[in-house]
């Protein structure tokens, strides 16, 4: 079980402002974390500490959960479809008199509403192992094989390739993406080697060059060097990142390649980047 916590902060009388948020799920509850975390946010004064239950598929498991909560001045969180594990949370929150939300509930009214038909409420349906599911494991093997300039030979298979030098973010992309159903290689330029002549038969459409400040690049860099106790090479050494930057963005334009800066990006804000700029079909 993972715990998220926030910095600790006092009102202003003195008295310590905390709140264990549990988040109950029939699943892995990534959305839900999702959720929480952006709503936490808006309250920057309060000490919250998140902790999750994933997997709450049981009658069983979810008392045993429930009995056994922890922390100061609960608060639950649910993301259930079973209308019976909903009333088990309900019951258990009330007699201990914690506060709590149904994420789902509100959702699902809300949808029934608007078509005019209830809500199955059936849990198989968070894990059918249907078509998207299949694409979406098709893809993450393809970026596994594709990692890192592998299989150039099926390089064209790729919905996306992703192109950049040394650090820029390029494999966790690679398996962000992927883990949508997108098949997505990446391929490492460096200055020895430079742009494999497979990158030649890939339409420019589907190529993104990621770049970052070389200030930045040379920071992370250096801090990977000194963890792999490596010093003294142009690797890391500022005024080769430089010139291997300008070199590469030089070439990327040259080619037509959507250039795209990471510097200051997430993850997530790339890959949104990525799918607003190029005609990947929705999976």
């Amino acid at each position: 079980m993972t715990k998220k916590k926030t910095k600790a902060t006092r009102s202003s009388n003195g008295d310590f402002q905390g709140y264990t948020i549990h988040l109950i799920a029939t699943a892995a509850g990534e959305l839900l974390s999702g959720l929480a975390t952006v709503a936490i946010s808006q309250f920057p004064e309060i000490d919250f500490e998140i902790v999750p239950h994933p997997l709450q598929d049981t009658t069983e498991k979810l008392e045993e959960t429930l009995d056994h909560l922890t922390g100061q001045q609960p608060i639950v969180l649910h993301a259930l479809a079973d209308e019976t594990a909903k009333l088990v949370v309900r019951n258990r929150c009330v007699v201990r008199r914690i506060p709590h939300f149904d994420i789902t509930g509100s959702l699902f009214n809300f949808i029934a509403d608007c078509v005019g038909i209830l809500p199955k409420n059936d849990v198989s349906h968070l894990h059918r192992l249907d078509s998207a599911y299949q694409n979406r494991i098709e893809a993450m093997e393809f970026a596994l094989e594709h990692d890192d300039s592998l299989g150039l030979h099926s390089l064209e298979e790729a919905d996306l390739v992703i192109v950049g030098i040394s650090r820029v973010s390029k494999s966790p992309t690679t398996l962000y993406l992927s883990s949508r159903g997108y098949k997505v290689a990446n391929v490492s330029i460096a200055p020895e080697t430079g742009f494999p002549s497979e990158l030649d038969r890939v339409s420019k459409r589907k190529v993104v060059a990621f770049t970052m400040q070389p200030k930045r690049l040379h920071e992370i860099r250096v801090e990977r060097a000194s963890r792999m106790r490596v010093s003294g090479t142009s690797y890391e050494d500022l005024q080769s990142v430089i010139r291997e930057v300008m070199n590469a963005e030089t070439e990327y334009r040259r080619r037509g390649y959507l250039i795209i800066d990471v510097t200051r990006a997430t993850i997530e804000q790339t890959a949104a980047q990525i799918m607003q700029a190029v005609p990947l079909k929705p999976k």
